[in-house]
């Protein structure tokens, strides 16, 4: 049976932050949306995106969303720009609903979902009555999405915006030229591990060419192993600590180290460019 994308007796709110864990933010967080709604089920995707970057918190949640179920409420809150001009918005994409900021947080949202609604959330009756200007994830989004759990529509939070007025990110997509293509590093994981923006649909025979290299740029270094998987094939005479071309887990091209951290290993960093070639 097909699931309805309207929130459940018991939704899920799931949390994305730059908050960290040493902090009370996102406890807070949670507290005000049980005391709205006691019978929602929480779940943390992460709150260790490094702080103020927002292309970060847009491609993790770009690579978690489709795995909840339908319905289910994101509360996305890396937003330096807080207490500014920037709009607190909500929007019904595909299957999903996502409360936060209008600074680009959603880019990959807008261009991989159609969006059936989005308001700006300038109804204070589902705020906070005291709306700091350095914590409307307490103070605003959390409520909000508290009081859409229970059911209310989008439309009693605020005012419609379109689509198009919404904020993107400058998404560096990958380019071509000739049998090269160029991106950057888009993520680098807890392990250390290199994501590309080199999806694997472009290169979809890669594990089959002769000659692969993907090149650092700035650290003039090429990469030339491939693997399907991080365990060296046995018996190996491989060098265990050189890094290898993969791919990760969300379908992109990346570079790891087998028990090492590739990013400190290379002096790779968040952005490096990279080129790949694959004959």
């Amino acid at each position: 049976m097909q699931q309805s994308s309207s929130p459940t007796n018991r939704p899920v709110l799931a949390f994305l932050t730059d908050f960290g864990s040493s902090d009370g933010y996102v406890g807070v967080m949670k507290g005000v949306v049980l005391a709205i709604a006691a019978d929602v089920h929480l779940v943390d995707i992460t709150h260790e995106v490094p702080s103020q970057r927002v292309a970060t918190a847009a491609w993790i949640l770009a690579t978690s969303y489709r795995y909840f179920p339908a319905g289910t409420i994101y509360v996305c809150v890396v937003d330096p720009g807080v207490g500014s001009l920037r709009h607190p918005i909500a929007l019904h994409a595909g299957n999903w609903f996502f409360v936060g900021p209008d600074n680009g947080l959603f880019s990959y949202i807008l261009t991989e979902q159609p969006v059936h609604e989005a308001v700006i959330l300038s109804n204070s009756t589902y705020h906070l009555s005291h709306v700091s200007t350095t914590f409307h994830g307490r103070d605003v989004f959390s409520p909000v999405a508290a009081h859409l759990a229970c059911g209310l529509p989008l439309s009693a939070f605020g005012t419609p915006i379109e689509t198009a007025a919404l904020q993107r990110l400058d998404l560096e997509l990958p380019s071509r030229q000739g049998p090269e293509i160029t991106a950057r590093i888009v993520h680098i994981d807890h392990f250390g591990n290199l994501i590309t923006g080199i999806p694997l649909s472009l290169v979809p025979d890669l594990f089959t060419c002769s000659t692969v290299r993907l090149t650092f740029l700035t650290q003039r270094i090429a990469v030339t192993r491939l693997r399907r998987f991080f365990a060296a094939p046995s018996p190996s005479t491989e060098d265990a600590t050189r890094p290898f071309i993969y791919a990760d887990s969300s379908g992109y091209i990346a570079v790891a180290i087998q028990n090492g951290n590739a990013a400190q290993s290379l002096a790779a960093e968040y952005g490096d460019a990279v080129t790949l070639l694959a004959l």
